[in-house]
């Protein structure tokens, strides 16, 4: 009976070993005919050089190749297409088709200093510094985006052109709604609030930015109407403007307000004395009203001086508090007051924190936020903003701490007036009576008209609506050409997008698969083929052999290996006991292929469990290792033992076990893997694919060396290296068949290295301990000091 290998070709499900139409050794009657299924194909890719392909050799090779990257365009690329095309399709819709839109740009100028056009020495100033600039242009970009005052244009627009644009958007709501009505599903909601839809039209129309390196801030429109368009940019500078103005003049009306509450009070006291002037006059018949220029009165004349002062200062004072918490109490920046902005402290602290603002933002599209530059800058700014806020609330406590100041200075001064005022009463009479009520009317005139006069400026400049903060850069015209939709720029997207998406869905789907759900489907595990620890087969040691049943050949073949008893070391002389892994029996036959599958039958006629008692220690230090499977290598004391056969059928187990194998014939002064693998007869040396080396339609992958020169020692060491950088990527196992050590070590030695396991094929008859011992000691400084497992004895 012969042994060939299964082929079938149209197999989609995953095939167990040894079952029905699996991938691995079978024993099938004999064919000679020229359709022998067990021929593999054809090899298109044959170098005819005699010599094998020598890469420079590469000791690692990277997990993605573009043959695999090539393998994955051609698997998925079709999906890859099919999902291109609609979203390219889309994006040509959205950027290429559509309504005209027309942009309509108007610019403001921010006028950066003092705002007070009249420039009156006691009026109230709320005008920012430049310092502030940055503070100010984002001020005004957030109130030009506010609510308050899209509502503010909404009622000062044209109530025209404002209805007709809105009736316009309500007529065309969209694309989304243009879909939606070719499948039948729009239905039309109430119609809104024509305020409140006008504000949300015109906040997503509006676009408002900064000119860079100026104080211009831009007002771009976009909308269907290039008239329009047009229209709203520039009602919407102006209005702003008046806006503004109005807020700004806001701000004096309540200071004026304060002002005519103190000037009211100012009044009633002056009335109060002039009143008790003329009734003392009266009442006491005194018609003089010139006085005495005595002492008394001097003393009087400088407190009642220094009173009004004082209550001056004190008014002042309470202003400025006043404007403090008013800021404070509509959450506006304290730096907008005059007394807070003009400190030296506060003013030298934020142009600092401006300065490394600035830095800041230089550095961070080069740098990047975790930069350690950046880090140090943002913790100076952390530390400058808390300087500053330290800064202002000095200047408010100073400002608190004042009017009290003053207050009790008032209360001072009043109480030294009236113990002058004692004292002059005492000297003289009548006319020290009329002259004190004469100096209080006289105290109070002044301070009243003081008063009216700040009261008067305060009138003048709230009637200013027009701030000198802002003024018109420039308008907007109609625009002739419009920017959407733009079918250059759609075409050009929509090719990137589908070139993009064609290629790099099925790659990143290709990675995916195979490099992350090829692992979650096979259990962690980083091949298909190799088990898990748990799923290792383990051979009990110590237990008896169980008999042997006598089963029909087909049975024989499914049902599990038996297990076998532990091997008895082999003694060397000189080194000790050397380990026995498996015995494997002498078949007499001069059929190779037939005495692989005699190898490959179950005990006492094979060695199915010697073989199983191998691949499970191989397995097991493989998975002691990573769980990537290795390289294997196989080879003798001296030529004749047995060692191509033991390959052969370890290769075959693996294969029978789902593993796949990759053998390479190293001895190219001796070849005989083509009469183990008949049909390997086809294969080529010369081979690049490493598919076009598979055995038929199996796991097990054979590069034979019968057509390679023996003497090109250096060229066939350097395309072994290549190999099996190529193949260990895609395989579980490679198996090296080397030559025997004492005939060929200049062909074995280097080989040596390259192994994660090293098996020593040893039959008695031929090789005696002493070429063993000799053979181990050849190859024990050449080999990694954990690789070597053990013997393989043959013909036992």
């Amino acid at each position: 009976m012969a042994y060939r290998l299964v082929l079938d070709p149209n197999s989609s499900s995953p095939l167990l070993p040894g079952g029905q139409g699996s991938r691995a050794l079978v024993p099938h009657a004999p064919s000679h005919g020229p359709n022998t299924l067990g021929l593999p194909i054809q090899l298109p890719n044959v170098d005819h050089s005699p010599f094998l392909s020598t890469p420079a050799p590469q000791f690692s090779e990277a997990l993605i190749s573009i043959s695999d990257l090539l393998g994955y365009l051609r698997r998925f690329g079709i999906y890859g297409m099919l999902l291109a095309l609609p979203l390219a399709a889309g994006v040509f819709y959205y950027l290429g088709m559509g309504a005209k839109v027309y942009e309509a740009e108007a610019k403001l100028r921010l006028r950066i200093g003092e705002n007070n056009v009249l420039n009156l020495p006691d009026s109230v100033s709320h005008g920012p510094g430049e310092l502030s600039a940055p503070q100010l242009v984002n001020n005004h970009l957030t109130e030009m985006k506010s609510h308050r005052f899209s509502e503010f244009l909404y009622d000062h627009i044209d109530p025209a052109k404002r209805d007709a644009w809105c009736a316009r958007l309500l007529a065309n709501p969209g694309r989304k709604a243009e879909i939606l009505k070719l499948f039948g599903l729009y239905t039309p909601g109430e119609k809104p609030e024509m305020k409140g839809y006008f504000v949300d039209q015109l906040l997503a129309a509006v676009m408002v930015e900064p000119l860079k390196d100026s104080h211009i801030l831009r007002i771009i429109v976009r909308d269907g109407d290039p008239a329009m368009a047009a229209e709203i940019a520039n009602s919407f500078a102006e209005s702003y403007i008046r806006f503004y103005g109005i807020q700004e003049s806001g701000l004096t009306v309540k200071d004026q307000a304060y002002l005519e509450k103190q000037a009211a009070e100012l009044r009633k006291k002056f009335e109060t004395s002039e009143r008790q002037l003329a009734e003392y006059s009266k009442s006491a018949n005194f018609v003089d009203s010139t006085g005495s220029n005595g002492v008394d009165r001097a003393r009087m004349t400088q407190f009642n001086t220094a009173i009004t002062d004082a209550e001056q200062k004190l008014i002042k004072a309470r202003s400025d508090l006043q404007s403090i918490r008013t800021t404070q109490q509509a959450g506006r920046d304290l730096q907008e007051v005059r007394i807070v902005g003009e400190n030296v402290d506060v003013a030298f602290q934020r142009q600092k924190l401006d300065e490394k603002t600035t830095a800041k933002r230089a550095l961070e599209p080069l740098c990047g936020r975790r930069h350690p530059q950046m880090l140090a800058l943002s913790d100076e700014i952390d530390a400058l903003k808390r300087s500053m806020g330290k800064a202002i609330d000095a200047v408010v406590t100073r400002a608190e701490t004042e009017v009290v100041t003053l207050e009790a200075q008032i209360k001072d001064y009043e109480k030294m007036l009236d113990s002058a005022r004692g004292m002059a009463v005492d000297q003289s009479g009548k006319k020290v009576e009329y002259n004190l009520l004469l100096e209080q009317v006289n105290a109070d005139k002044l301070t009243y008209q003081k008063i009216v006069n700040s009261l008067s400026n305060a009138k003048i400049t709230g009637g200013f609506t027009d701030s000198s903060a802002l003024s018109l850069a420039d308008t907007s015209g109609v625009p002739e050409k419009p920017v959407k939709p733009n079918k250059p720029v759609a075409a050009i997207a929509s090719l990137m997008l589908f070139g993009i998406i064609s290629i790099g869905f099925p790659v990143g789907w290709g990675l995916l698969d195979q490099h992350v759900l090829k692992i979650m489907r096979q259990g962690g595990s980083p091949s298909a083929n190799i088990p898990s620890a748990n799923d290792v087969p383990h051979v009990p040691v110590g237990q008896p052999m169980p008999p042997v049943i006598q089963r029909s050949p087909t049975s024989r073949l499914l049902a599990s290996p038996p297990v076998m008893p532990p091997v008895a070391p082999l003694t060397i002389p000189g080194l000790g006991s050397a380990p026995v892994i498996a015995r494997l029996p002498a078949i007499g036959s001069a059929n190779p292929e037939f005495m692989l599958g005699q190898l490959l039958k179950p005990e006492p006629v094979g060695a199915a469990g010697a073989l199983s008692q191998i691949t499970t220690t191989l397995e097991m230090q493989a998975l002691k290792r990573s769980g990537l499977g290795g390289i294997i290598l196989m080879t003798s004391a001296e030529s004749g033992e047995g060692k191509t056969a033991a390959a052969a059928a370890l290769a075959a187990a693996f294969c029978h076990q789902g593993r796949s194998v990759f053998m390479m014939e190293c001895n190219a002064v001796s070849p005989t893997l083509h009469e183990w693998f008949p049909h390997s007869n086809n294969h080529s040396s010369w081979a690049h694919d490493l598919e076009s080396l598979r055995y038929g339609n199996t796991h097990l992958f054979l590069l034979p060396a019968h057509d390679l020169p023996a003497y090109a020692t250096n060229e066939l060491l350097d395309g072994y290296r290549a190999w099996i950088d190529r193949a260990r990527h895609h395989v579980d196992w490679i198996i090296l068949d080397a030559g025997p050590v004492l005939r060929n070590f200049a062909d074995v030695a280097p080989l040596a290295p390259l192994a994660t396991d090293v098996l020593l094929v040893n039959n008695p008859v031929i090789a005696n301990p002493a070429k063993l011992k000799a053979t181990l000691n050849l190859l024990q400084p050449m080999m990694s000091s954990s690789a070597f497992r053990g013997l393989i004895v043959q013909g036992v």
